[in-house]
Parts: C-alpha cells; sequence; structure tokens
C-alpha cells in the first residue's frame, strides 16, 4: 500500500471512530436528559436535550452517508422531540426510519414519528405511523412510549377503556411508571372520572421516585379541586399518610393534603396533619410551620393572637423566609406602640401587618382605629378604603361604604371611583415623608 493510501484509509477509519465517539457521548447525555425529565427537572433537560441535537446534528452533516448515519438521526429526532421542535424532529424521524438497517430500528423510530406528529397536532397521521411501528418489533422502552401515546390518543376525545387500558401497561416500564401515571391522573380529571383519579394517585404515592414529580401531581390535584371542589381534592390525596416516597417528599405531600383540607374548610384536620409535619425535621417541617403561622395569621384579629405564632417559628428562625415574619411581626408590635402617641403609626403597622405579616384582618383593625382617631384627617378616607379591600363579610362593605359617603369630595374616594385628583399625589407624598419620619423606614 503506498503512502497516500494509507493515509487515506487511516483518515476513513479516524473519521468513523470520531463519529463512534459522538454518537456514544450524545447518547450518554441524552439518557442524562431524559432522567432530568422524568424527575421534574426540565430546564436542565432542555439544555442537555440541545446540546444532543447540536452534535448529532454536526455529525450527520459532517458524514450524511456513514453506517451510523440511521442511529444518529434517530437520537437527533429523539431530542429534537424532547427540546420542543417537533417538526424537525418528525424529519429526522422519517429519514432514520426510512434509512432503518433492522424491522426493530425501523418501529422505534416510527413510535417517536408519531410522537412528534401528535405534538404537530395531526392525529390522524399519529395514530396511522403508531400502529405500523406496532405491526413491526417494538421493544423495551419504545414499547412502553407507545402505550402510553396509543393511551393518550385513544382519550384525546371520548373516554375509552382501550385507552385506559394502554396507560395502564405503560407502567410496566420502570423508567415510565410516574410519567404514565401522572399521564393517567391528567385525563382522569379531563374525563370526569374520579374513581380512576384516586387510583391514579393512590398510584403514584406508591412509586418511591414519584416524589420528584410533586410540583406536576399538587396541580392536577388543584385542577381537580378546582372542578370537583377541594374536599374531593383533599379526598384524591388520602394515601398520603402511607406513602412509599423519602422523608423529606413524604412531609411536603402530607403538607399538600393539609392545604387542601384547610381549603375544603377542615381547620381542624388540616392543622393536625401541618402539626404532625411542623415537629420533623429539613424542610417539610419549615413549611409546615410557615403554613401554620400563615393561617394563624390570616385569621388575626388582634396583635396577641398574630404575635402567638413566634414561639411557633423561633426553632426555624435561620430560614430566611422564617426571619422575613419574625421581623414584620416586630415591625408591627413597634408601629403600634408608636400609634399611642402618634396615631399615624397604626396606619403604618397596618400596611405592615396587610403587605408582609399576611394579615388583613389584623390590618383592618388598625386602619380603622387610625380612622376613628381623626375622621377629618386628609388620610381617614385612605385608611377607609384599604380596611374595605380587606374585608371578607359583605355586610362589612356595606358599613365600611356607608362611611366613605361622608368623604365624597376626598382624592383618595374620587380616585376609587375613576376619577382621579392631582391633591392624591400631594398627600400621598406628605404621607410618605410623615411615615419615615416616625417610623424610621
Amino acid at each position: 500500500m503506498t503512502l497516500r493510501g494509507a493515509a487515506l484509509v487511516g483518515a476513513v477509519l479516524l473519521g468513523a471512530c470520531t463519529h463512534y465517539n459522538t454518537l456514544y457521548n450524545a447518547e450518554r447525555v441524552y439518557e442524562s436528559a431524559e432522567r432530568e425529565r422524568r424527575a421534574g427537572r426540565d430546564s436542565l433537560a432542555l439544555v442537555q436535550y440541545r446540546d444532543v441535537v447540536r452534535k448529532t446534528a454536526d455529525a450527520y452533516r459532517s458524514r450524511p452517508d456513514d453506517d451510523r448515519a440511521p442511529e444518529i438521526l434517530y437520537l437527533l429526532g429523539r431530542a429534537q422531540l424532547r427540546a420542543g421542535e417537533p417538526r424537525a424532529a418528525a424529519s429526522a424521524l422519517q429519514e432514520a426510519a426510512a434509512r432503518a438497517t433492522t424491522s426493530e430500528r425501523r418501529s422505534h423510530a416510527l413510535v417517536y414519528l408519531a410522537a412528534a406528529k401528535a405534538r404537530l397536532a395531526d392525529a390522524e397521521g399519529a395514530v396511522a405511523t403508531l400502529e405500523e411501528a406496532l405491526r413491526g418489533n417494538v421493544t423495551g422502552e419504545a414499547l412502553a412510549e407507545a402505550r402510553l401515546l396509543r393511551g393518550s390518543l385513544r382519550l384525546s376525545g371520548d373516554s375509552d377503556n382501550q385507552g385506559w387500558s394502554e396507560l395502564a401497561a405503560a407502567t410496566a416500564d420502570p423508567a415510565l411508571r410516574v410519567e404514565a401515571g401522572l399521564e393517567h391522573l391528567r385525563l382522569s380529571v379531563e374525563h370526569g372520572e374520579r374513581e380512576r383519579a384516586r387510583e391514579a394517585v393512590t398510584f403514584l404515592l406508591s412509586e418511591r421516585t414519584a416524589g420528584e414529580r410533586l410540583d406536576t401531581l399538587s396541580r392536577l390535584v388543584h385542577r381537580a379541586g378546582s372542578i370537583w371542589g377541594w374536599a374531593a381534592a383533599a379526598d384524591l390525596m388520602g394515601a398520603a399518610d402511607s406513602t412509599r416516597w423519602d422523608q423529606p417528599h413524604r412531609g411536603l405531600v402530607r403538607l399538600e393534603r393539609a392545604s387542601l383540607l384547610y381549603e375544603a374548610g377542615d381547620s381542624l384536620g388540616a392543622r393536625a396533619l401541618a402539626g404532625r409535619v411542623a415537629t420533623g425535621r429539613g424542610q417539610a417541617a419549615v413549611e409546615a410551620r410557615l403554613t401554620l403561622a400563615g393561617w394563624r395569621l390570616a385569621a388575626a384579629r388582634d396583635l396577641g393572637v398574630a404575635a402567638s405564632v413566634r414561639p411557633l417559628l423561633l426553632p426555624v428562625s435561620g430560614e430566611p423566609r422564617v426571619r422575613d415574619v419574625l421581623l414584620a411581626l416586630d415591625e408591627v408590635e413597634r408601629h403600634a406602640a408608636l400609634g399611642l402617641d402618634q396615631p399615624l403609626g397604626w396606619f403604618a403597622a397596618a400596611e405592615v401587618a396587610r403587605d408582609r405579616l399576611g394579615a388583613p384582618m389584623l390590618a383592618r383593625g388598625f386602619f380603622l382605629a387610625y380612622a376613628d382617631f381623626d375622621p377629618t384627617d386628609p388620610w381617614a378616607p385612605k385608611a377607609l378604603l384599604a380596611a374595605l379591600d380587606t374585608s371578607r363579610d359583605p355586610a362589612d362593605h356595606d358599613w365600611l361604604r356607608g362611611r366613605l359617603e361622608a368623604h365624597d369630595s376626598s382624592p383618595y374616594v374620587l380616585a376609587a371611583r375613576g376619577r382621579p385628583s392631582a391633591a392624591m399625589d400631594d398627600l400621598e407624598e406628605e404621607l410618605r415623608v410623615r411615615l419615615q419620619e416616625i417610623t424610621g423606614r
């Protein structure tokens, strides 16, 4: 062999080796992206999918006729699909299927091609392509993906027993169990199937890795609550006490159920469940203490009740959000004490209670105390309007509107009625300066 011929063979072998390494590395990145996506870390997954797209697209462009080109196209198409590029994915997967060297590879490419068509709103094409794939040799994870997709497509219209069966079958693959369970829950809510929704939630709570998808589960259960009522949503989460999730997620899902009970009006049950979580450790315990404090502050009508959250929060005072609540409570107490000599302190206390402490009824009391001290004060109407905004009782609304009738010419009342007054800007600036003088803020 001549030196030139040897160099040419070496270049070909080097190119093939580089192609192989690119494919191998891209496959590892894709597998990592899949794990991130299934754990709900979509942003991290997207970065990795885009990396796979870049690597495989460059590799294919450099050697489109290489023996490994069909495999690269298959990986490129799946990464594009996950990255939200279904049209590009369909093109790559169509070519991958056409150039596949085995029946299995062709069928697998068709499964993901069907998924791309579904993303492009071509339901008819997706169904036809998926059926073609399943007539071939589909195995492993691709088979689970096919069942998940077929179940979703069947249930995109009316409830269909075969569709539910396909979703159940998709859970056979460990990698797709949680994803299939979440899709089962989503479609159960969409079709008004309460018992199926309960089964889906119970299934997810029994899966150890499903805790990473708590945000998605919570969003779906809240959607159910907005349709069926919060008591029904809390009932869906009935298995939260026996979940097999890890300790941090176990506490968070129990706290989620406590919040649903609270929304449903079962405040005793909610506090009892949240209280059990609060006695634990970690982030769930912090969240539980903040939740319990938030419920107490939301209902507090006097400073004594508001201050009672301090012993609850002090054990976790190192947490920034807890510190913010304690600092706001300190400010309310300090401003309220100022109000005994300078009534504007009550106005300052009311604003902090409303805006930073999450205590609207306590704020209402301070606003009214300020307005009652001198009803002719130019900021009394502003305080009454603020009290009106924080009130929940319709009768209270009527009473406050009646009081505001005595202030028809107030710039604040005019503005509330859609008739802004230039004088209000001057009043606001003077109020800002006076509040700063007495509170130092």
